[in-house]
């Protein structure tokens, strides 16, 4: 039996089975994949309420049939689409999560670059 921690809770395997592991928040066992068992584990910790692994497993299948993962790269910053929906676009820029259509944060990385010139234009 395999151990591994994860948050202070402890994930075991289940026999001889290393793809099934449980784990034992509060005084229910839940049982699924290591990537289930640790969004329960986050869901818990973060809003101490236990969510049965289960429903992360239906989620992630859902999610996979949308699309796939695209990523560009726009003067410098990346803008990703993880499900393929077209305003699901998403970039960390200067610190900051934007999220909404790649158009829109297009027009967005590009006016912050103008207003960042003339500004540097302006001091000279």
């Amino acid at each position: 039996m395999a151990v591994s921690t994860y948050r202070g809770f402890d994930l075991k395997t289940v026999g001889s089975n290393s793809d099934v592991w449980q784990v034992q928040i509060k005084n229910r066992v839940l049982q699924g994949s290591t990537a289930a068992l640790k969004k329960s584990i986050d869901w818990f910790c973060d809003s101490a309420m236990v969510i049965d692994p289960k429903e992360f497993s239906s989620l992630s299948k859902v999610r996979q049939g949308h699309g796939k993962a695209v990523q560009e790269t726009f003067f410098g910053y990346i803008i990703k689409n993880d499900t393929g929906e077209p305003n699901s676009w998403y970039c960390l820029f200067n610190g900051k999560l934007i999220k909404g259509g790649k158009l829109a944060i297009q027009k967005h990385i590009e006016g912050y670059l103008i207003a960042k010139k003339k500004a540097e234009q302006q001091k000279k």
